[in-house]
């Protein structure tokens, strides 16, 4: 069966084009922090953009130091620090799910999250989601109990404001619009030669 040229360029543009809406990665995140202390090692992993007021999750691998397996039964709990000289609400909420959630208060300067394994898609992994609503360097400290063995762990994260998107599709927004206006223009000069 053959197309005619017309159908196969139209295909080509559909096959490049479309794939980045429908495409869905899914990975880890990117590596804040991997070491080792005490009996355990601990790799954070936090999603790729960290935007304020967004629900982001934060994630931990627990490893045996001699062994490397992984650790499913460890309680796992984040405390969060806010940036230096912030001042925070009683009404902006610390995590995204009700019931798991924390709000932080112009007082209360750290705020503990548990992390769970029944949160995350990846079942070595204790996650929390959490919604950090300021921007700047956020400390996180990993509070990791097994038995009687505990470690703290600490990194930090950078929260940036939301990227302006309209603004970057505004060529795209007006590219229809001049193929709307150069059309009518035509058929406004097509009806006027034909008058004459």
């Amino acid at each position: 069966m053959k197309f005619a040229p017309s159908f196969q360029i139209l295909a080509a543009v559909l096959v490049f084009l479309l794939p980045p809406f429908f495409a869905q990665g899914h990975s880890l995140g990117i590596v804040r922090l991997r070491e080792a202390r005490g009996p355990f090692v601990i790799t954070v992993f936090t999603s790729s953009e960290l935007i304020r007021g967004r629900a982001a999750d934060v994630s931990l691998l627990v490893q045996r130091r001699d062994s490397n397996e992984a650790l499913l039964d460890a309680i796992v709990s984040f405390v969060l620090t806010p940036p230096r000289g912030s001042i925070l609400e009683h009404t902006e909420p610390m995590c995204g799910q009700p019931g798991w959630g924390t709000t932080l208060g112009s007082q209360d300067k750290q705020t503990t999250i548990l992390a769970r394994r029944e949160q995350s898609s990846n079942r070595l992994l204790y996650t929390a989601p959490i919604n950090l609503p300021l921007t700047g360097p956020w400390e996180i400290d990993a509070l990791v109990r097994h038995g009687a063995d505990s470690a703290k762990f600490r990194c930090e994260i950078p929260v940036g404001l939301p990227a302006r998107r309209l603004a970057g599709l505004a060529p795209y927004l007006a590219l229809p619009l001049l193929f709307v206006t150069l059309f009518a223009i035509n058929q406004w000069l097509r009806t006027r030669d034909l008058r004459k």
